[in-house]
């Protein structure tokens, strides 16, 4: 590969050609990372990577984001796919894309599937300039495509300015040990190279006082050209050297100085824009100028080093020129041009999200029209840029002081965006301040509505149906308001209040909302209904209501419709809801993380353990990328428990750890799930008392908790069993009333009904009770909750000496461990048998799965293989299994793991030559 080499650049460039080598020779993805000080010149690299990649054979694009387009979704990444005269995207896929503008995880995944698919024929290479600048989407996508492309020869080059917390290192947190990085941090330019720079500018070796002068750049390359262009400029006015580096701190200013009137406001214009300026745009804001004059204007400032040119857009040739362009006008006159700026886009047409970044900077307290302005650019980006709606509205409201007509309205929106973005401490803290000066009921109303939903998320539902109450109990509050505070407070009942008490306050709130023609009361009564019934673990009373709340909304609530279902042991008719939610969806990539959350807890009940930790381990890396706590706390329960059942003890409790501290965060701390998982992962591992010690509070309060955990049978059967071992007959009594309860509740269930059995069984000693739920059992679907059944009925039998019928069980138990891999149990059969001095009976143990090695791969991961290897893509591989596009790649990354490969070419390779050794054996 040609190497054009950069002034004391040879190090950098050899290294960044190197990353591109080897992502042609072996296909895999790459990551280049160019890090450095403002005018260190990274672009100048950057730009001479991109160049020396076309030349061999790589399909480019670059974008850079600027400072002014923080406000434009994606818009970095998405000129870099349309750039140049051969864009990577044609323009049909390019057209695809903007219908999942306001979907960023289904964006990432379109733009991943056509990168991976070019990349079949051809290595691909996307360069993005200043990411310092990137807007909030265009970060997301830079964190998550590189590790999604990995195994593709896709290569990412990427530079930004130091900074304490670059999202650099958000992109590289994002990545890996499967993504290759190369890490170019430029320095100063050596003496010998800015001598080099002289000589290239000056036509001769530099003289002494030339160096002098040059030393005090501190080897900074792009304001050493400026010193030696100003020093050209001098030679040719037949001055001598002078004070250069007066020149350097004024030499924009005297540039600017030499231009005519409107080329100069041309400029100061551009700076104040930000981005990119079309020169349409520019002639229409200097007076309606015609594109000709324009043209004149900008061949000015071209030709005195000022501005750049490319089709018909007006930028800057380096972020330092504007930055000292922008600091030369004084601010009463930035204030103006940034409220022309303003405007003139919203007055074109162009989303008030466009005007943001102007209108912020023009802004003074009280400025009405940039408060509404803010407020119309956080509900416009909303859904595609939620943290940046947040902003936007925090903004309008900081502009907005307590006296104005605005305070309230502004402020309550505000609210509203903070709880859509889960920010619901704060949207809480501008809650109570509003309500500080709101007087009118129906105003207190709405406020505390809000007020109420992130009290919810907080899980503060006694202080949500005491303010529910309080706002209801004013005069002047309107009907609607009224119903919905009171849907409210039946939702808030139903984490407070006995059962029958919820469920009367969600009936009559139903009735109002239905009176009223109300469709968002009637939502959140019928919510209420639903919560109070899972609470008490009444699933099928649950299931009737999820038909009501299907007719207010197509897809409230679904996954865990599609989990009241599991619970009734309806795994026919949830897997069928969610192949139909599947086949509504355009493709596969579309797929809802609450489904592949349902999806992955359908698995996990069936004892399909290795789909169960596909799906995991997917949902986990949405949850990352996404930073949604709730999922991320489910996914690692789920790959805990897999843990758990394989005799990896130690596993199983780090799994945990990350989302201790994302339970505090989240407020999530208030759920006794991870509780439940910490106290079965201290007994797992033989610390019973420790087990006992966190799991005992639980089970003490479990039919006050108001909360639907009590009611999983694995749940019971796991606390009676430790209770027994630790010696405390009360708890496991207590474990005993809750399976019945469940069980007298959901009648005609088996897994409910033979838990119930087994429990009892247990606890009382009875060999002839746990068989008999052992018969009930085996008309559940779930193989784990059978197994455990005959374990313990085994272990009874033993207790009362009927060996044979003992061994039966255990070895029947044992076969169906041994099937679905639980491991650990299979373990204990094994151990049980030998301790009573057994002999003769051999319980085949499971051939453990190697950690690494074609062996390693389960069925799924061996089938994706085989289509990878013929050449699908991802997402083609998707079709044909009916899973996610996110679900093969996490396939693909287990493969690569255990494969230790790290691209489909050394895969496809791999498979071949297995497929060959198969068909001649070595010494065949």
């Amino acid at each position: 590969m040609a190497q054009t080499v950069l002034r004391g650049r040879s190090d950098a460039m050899s290294r960044a050609l190197t990353a591109l080598r080897r992502a042609t020779s072996t296909g895999q993805g790459a990551l280049v990372v160019i890090s450095g000080e403002p005018g260190i010149g990274k672009s100048a690299v950057m730009r001479e990577i991109v160049e020396q990649a076309s030349r061999t054979g790589f399909a480019v694009g670059s974008g850079k984001a600027e400072q002014g387009d923080q406000i434009a979704p994606g818009a970095p990444l998405l000129v870099s796919l349309r750039s140049g005269p051969q864009p990577l995207l044609p323009g049909d896929a390019f057209a695809s894309l903007a219908p999942l503008y306001d979907k960023p995880l289904w964006l990432v995944d379109r733009i991943s599937a056509l990168l991976e698919e070019m990349a079949l024929s051809t290595p691909v290479l996307v360069a993005i300039d200043d990411v310092q600048w990137a807007d909030r989407l265009t970060r997301f996508a830079l964190r998550v495509l590189p590790s999604r492309l990995a195994g593709s020869p896709v290569v990412w080059v990427l530079t930004s300015r130091w900074a304490p917390a670059s999202p650099l290192q958000e992109v590289i947190a994002g990545t890996d040990d499967v993504t290759a990085i190369t890490r170019i941090s430029l320095g100063s330019l050596a003496p010998r190279d800015i001598d080099d720079l002289a000589w290239d500018r000056l036509g001769a070796e530099p003289s002494e006082q030339v160096r002098s002068l040059l030393d005090g750049v501190g080897g900074n390359p792009f304001w050493a050209v400026q010193v030696l262009e100003g020093l050209a400029r001098r030679r040719e006015r037949g001055e001598g050297i002078g004070d250069l580096c007066a020149e350097l701190s004024v030499g924009v200013r005297d540039r600017l100085d030499g231009l005519s009137d409107q080329t100069a406001a041309l400029v100061r214009l551009a700076a104040v824009w930000g981005r990119a300026l079309d020169a349409s745009d520019a002639g229409r804001m200097l007076g309606n100028l015609s594109e000709a004059h324009v043209g004149l204007l900008l061949r000015e400032g071209l030709d005195n080093g000022l501005l750049g040119i490319a089709d018909d857009d007006a930028f800057f040739p380096h972020e330092l020129v504007r930055e000292a362009v922008y600091t030369d006008i004084t601010p009463r006159d930035r204030r103006a041009l940034h409220r022309a700026c303003a405007r003139y886009l919203v007055g074109e047409g162009r989303p008030a999200l466009a005007a943001a970044t102007h209108y912020r900077a023009s802004a003074v307290q009280d400025d009405e029209e940039a408060i509404l302005a803010l407020d119309q650019a956080a509900r416009e980006c909303l859904i595609s840029m939620p943290q940046q709606a947040a902003e936007l509205a925090q903004q309008a409201f900081a502009l907005t002081s307590d006296t104005h007509p605005l305070w309230l309205v502004t402020g309550t929106r505000t609210v509203e965006t903070l709880i859509n973005v889960h920010r619901e401490v704060r949207a809480l803290a501008i809650a109570d301040r509003l309500l500080a000066t709101a007087g009118e009921p129906e105003v207190v109303a709405r406020i505390e509505l809000q007020a109420c939903r992130a009290l919810w998320c907080l899980g503060e539902c006694v202080e949500m149906e005491r303010r529910a109450g309080a706002a209801l109990a004013r005069a002047g509050v309107s009907i609607v308001s009224r119903a919905q505070l009171s849907s409210a407070q039946a939702l808030a009942a139903s984490r407070t209040e006995q059962a029958a008490r919820a469920e009367t306050m969600a009936h009559a709130a139903l009735a109002e909302g239905r009176r009223i023609a109300d469709e968002y009361s009637q939502r959140l009564a019928v919510v209420a209904l639903i919560e109070a019934a899972r609470n008490e673990g009444r699933h099928r009373l649950a299931l009737d209501y999820f038909a009501d709340l299907r007719r207010l909304s197509d897809t409230a609530y679904e996954a865990e419709e599609i989990r009241t279902l599991q619970h009734l042991d309806a795994y026919d008719d949830a897997e069928a809801l969610l192949t139909k939610i599947r086949e509504a969806q355009d493709d596969v990539d579309e797929l809802r993380p609450s489904m592949l959350y349902a999806q992955m807890w359908q698995d996990h009940n069936l004892a399909r353990f290795d789909a169960a930790e596909a799906g995991a381990r997917t949902l986990l890396r949405l949850a990352d990328e996404t930073e949604n706590y709730g999922f991320r706390l489910n996914a690692r329960i789920v790959l805990a428990a897999l843990a758990t059942y394989r005799g990896e003890n130690a596993r199983a409790t780090e799994l945990l750890v990350p989302i201790e501290g994302d339970c505090q965060v989240s407020g999530a701390d208030r759920s006794p799930r991870l509780r439940l998982m910490q106290g079965w992962m201290k007994a797992s591992a033989g610390d019973l008392p420790g087990g006992l010690a966190i799991l005992g509070p639980l089970l003490e309060r479990a039919e006050d908790v108001r909360d639907p955990w009590p009611w999983s049978p694995p749940w019971m059967r796991i606390l009676a069993r430790i209770a027994l071992d630790a010696g405390d007959q009360g708890l496991a009594l207590k474990a005993s009333h809750l399976a019945d309860l469940a069980a007298l509740r959901n009648p005609g269930v088996p897994t409910l009904d033979g838990t119930a059995l087994h429990i009892r069984g247990l606890v009382a000693d009875d060999p002839d009770l746990i068989a008999d739920a052992v018969k009930t059992l085996r008309h559940s679907p779930r193989p784990l909750v059978l197994a455990d059944a005959l374990k313990d009925l085994g272990s009874t039998l033993l207790h009362h000496e009927r060996s044979n019928d003992a061994v039966a069980a255990l070895v029947e138990a044992a076969e169906i461990y041994q099937r679905i891999g639980a491991v650990s149990s299979g373990r204990v059969v094994s151990n049980l048998l030998r301790s009573e001095g057994i002999r003769g009976m051999r319980v085949s143990q499971p051939a453990p799965r190697p950690l690494t090695g074609w062996a390693a791969l389960t069925p799924t991961e061996l089938r994706v293989v085989e289509l990878i290897s013929e050449g699908y893509t991802n997402r083609a591989a998707a079709g044909e299994l009916s899973v996610s596009t996110n679900t093969v790649n996490t396939h693909l990354r287990a493969v690569f793991r255990k494969l230790a490969v790290k691209s489909r070419v050394q895969l496809t390779i791999a498979w071949r030559n297995r497929s060959s050794d198969e068909v001649h054996p070595p010494g065949a």
